[in-house]
C-alpha cells in the first residue's frame, strides 16, 4: 500500500555567528577563590584602616585582631555564598541534561510509534491498515508539531490509485469446464477481489472522517460556536488531495488553510457545505453526483476550471474573496448560485451549463466574465447586481433568459451582449433595458441594443 516513511531529520539550528561555549569548571574554580581571597582582603584592609584609629595598646591590638576575624569571615561568606552559586549552576545543568534527555527520548518515541503506524498502513490485511491511521490519529492529537506531518501522510495514502467500482469477480469461461475439486479448492481461496475491495473502501472513509473530524468547527445558528475551539480541531492545516479517489466525502465546516484537489475524483455525493478554505484548487476535478459548497466560504484564488459536475453544483450563498475561476467548466446538472458573493473578478468562459444556471441575487463586486459560456436551460440572473465589467460575449442562451431587476454599471459604451445568440425565441425572456432580440440573415437570433439605451 504505502512504501515505508520516516519523520524527517530536524538539524539543530546553526547560528551564522560566533557559537556560545560554555565556560570550564577551572575558571568558575579559578573566579569563585579570587573573589573569596578579595573579599576577604578588602574587609580586613578596611577594618585594620578604622582599627589604627584606637588608642594604642591593647584597644588598638584587639581591634586590629578583631578585624582580621571578621575580614576571614567575610571571606568565608563569600566562599559560601560562592559555593552556592556553583551549586545552584551545577543543579541547573543537571536539570537541563534532564530535559534534553526526557525530550530526546519523547523525540524516539514519537519517531518510533509514527514509523510502526506508516508500516501498519502498508500492510495487506484492512484491519491493521485500520489500526495504523487511529494510531497516527492518536499521535497528532497528542503531539501538535507533528499534525501536518501525519495529514499530508494520510492524504498521501487517499492519493493511492483506487478503482471507483468493486471487481465484478466474473469467473472466466474455462472456470465452468474445471473439476469439482478445484471448485472446492476455490471456496477456501484468500478474499476475492470484491471483498478486497470493500474493504479498502472502508479504510478510506476512516480516513477522510480522521481529516474531517479534525478540520471541522462546530456552528451554532450560522455562526462560529462561541468559547475558544475545542482540542480536537487542528488549526492551519494544508490538504494535498491532487487526483485522489474519494468517496462520499463529507467535509462539510472544515477549515483548513489550504486545499488542493486538482484532478481528484468524487464518487457519490462531495459535501463542502459551510467550509473555508484559505487557497483552493478543485482544477479537473470530477463530482460523479451532487457537489454541495452552499455557503462556502472561499479567503483566496478558487480554481474549478476544468472541473466537471455530473449532478447538481451548490454554491448557494457561497462567497469569494479573491478571483474565481470556473473557465471550461462543465455543469451537467442545475448549477445554482443563488446569492453567490463574488469580492474579485468571476470568471465562466468557456463554461457550459448543461442544466439550469441559477445566478439570481447575485453580487458581482469585480468583473463577471461570461464569454462564449453555453446555457442550455434555463438562465436566471434576477436581481443580480453587477458592479464591474461583464461580458456576456459570444453566449449562447438555449433556454427562458431571465435578468428581471439585474443592475449594471451606468456606462455609455456598455455592450455586454456583443454577439450573444439565443436559440429559442418564443421561451420566456427578460433582458435587461436598452436590449431586445433581433433575427439575423441566418435566422438565428441576437441580442441587439435599441437607439434609446443609454
Amino acid at each position: 500500500m504505502m512504501s515505508r516513511m520516516k519523520l524527517p531529520y530536524r538539524r539543530p539550528q546553526e547560528s551564522a555567528g560566533l557559537t556560545w561555549r560554555p565556560i570550564s569548571a577551572w575558571w568558575w574554580m579559578l573566579a569563585a577563590a579570587a573573589a573569596v581571597v578579595i573579599v576577604a582582603l578588602i574587609v580586613t584592609v578596611w577594618l585594620l584602616a578604622i582599627a589604627d584609629g584606637a588608642e594604642a595598646g591593647t584597644d588598638r591590638a584587639n581591634s586590629r585582631l578583631d578585624a582580621v576575624r571578621t575580614g576571614l569571615a567575610a571571606g568565608a561568606g563569600a566562599g559560601a555564598a560562592v559555593g552556592l552559586m556553583l551549586a545552584f549552576r551545577r543543579q541547573h545543568h543537571q536539570e537541563v541534561a534532564t530535559d534534553l534527555t526526557n525530550r530526546d527520548a519523547t523525540e524516539r518515541r514519537i519517531t518510533e510509534l509514527y514509523t510502526k503506524a506508516v508500516e501498519q498502513l502498508g500492510n495487506d490485511k484492512a484491519p491493521v491498515r485500520l489500526g495504523g491511521l487511529y494510531a497516527l490519529e492518536r499521535l497528532a492529537q497528542d503531539n501538535p508539531a507533528q499534525r501536518q506531518t501525519i495529514v499530508n501522510v494520510i492524504c498521501a495514502y487517499l492519493r493511492m490509485p483506487f478503482a471507483s467500482e468493486a471487481p465484478t469477480g466474473k469467473p472466466k469461461p474455462e472456470a465452468a469446464e474445471a473439476p469439482k475439486v478445484a471448485a472446492a479448492e476455490t471456496e477456501t481461496s484468500p478474499e476475492a477481489p470484491g471483498d478486497k475491495w470493500q474493504q479498502e473502501r472502508q479504510v478510506r472513509l476512516t480516513a477522510q472522517r480522521i481529516l474531517a473530524d479534525h478540520l471541522r468547527i462546530d456552528w451554532f445558528e450560522g455562526q462560529p460556536a462561541p468559547g475558544p475551539v475545542g482540542p480536537e480541531f487542528w488549526p492551519d492545516m494544508r490538504l494535498d488531495l491532487t487526483g485522489a479517489t474519494l468517496i462520499d466525502l463529507n467535509f462539510y465546516r472544515v477549515v483548513a488553510a489550504d486545499a488542493r484537489f486538482a484532478g481528484a475524483m468524487f464518487i457519490g455525493t462531495a459535501q463542502f457545505y459551510e467550509a473555508t478554505f484559505g487557497g483552493s484548487s478543485f482544477q479537473a476535478a470530477k463530482f460523479t453526483q451532487e457537489a454541495a459548497f452552499s455557503r462556502a466560504s472561499f479567503k483566496g484564488h478558487a480554481d474549478f476550471s476544468k472541473a466537471a459536475f455530473a449532478g447538481k453544483g451548490w454554491f448557494s450563498q457561497a462567497s469569494f474573496s479573491r478571483d474565481a475561476d470556473f473557465n471550461d467548466a462543465s455543469f451537467n446538472g442545475d448549477a445554482m448560485f443563488y446569492g453567490t458573493h463574488f469580492d474579485d473578478t468571476a470568471e465562466f468562459q468557456p463554461t457550459t451549463f448543461s442544466g439550469d444556471a441559477m445566478f439570481a441575487g447575485a453580487t458581482f463586486d469585480s468583473s463577471a466574465w461570461f464569454s462564449s459560456a453555453t446555457f442550455a436551460q434555463r438562465a436566471a440572473f434576477g436581481q443580480a447586481t453587477f458592479a464591474g465589467d461583464v461580458t456576456f460575449q459570444g453566449v449562447t442562451f438555449g433556454g427562458a433568459t431571465d435578468f428581471a431587476g439585474a443592475t449594471f454599471p451606468d456606462r455609455s459604451d456598455w455592450l455586454p451582449f456583443k454577439d450573444t445568440r439565443v436559440l429559442v425565441s418564443s421561451a420566456q425572456h427578460v433582458w435587461p433595458a436598452g436590449w431586445r432580440l433581433m433575427p439575423n440573415r441566418r435566422g438565428q437570433y441576437l441580442l441587439a441594443r435599441t437607439k434609446d439605451a443609454k
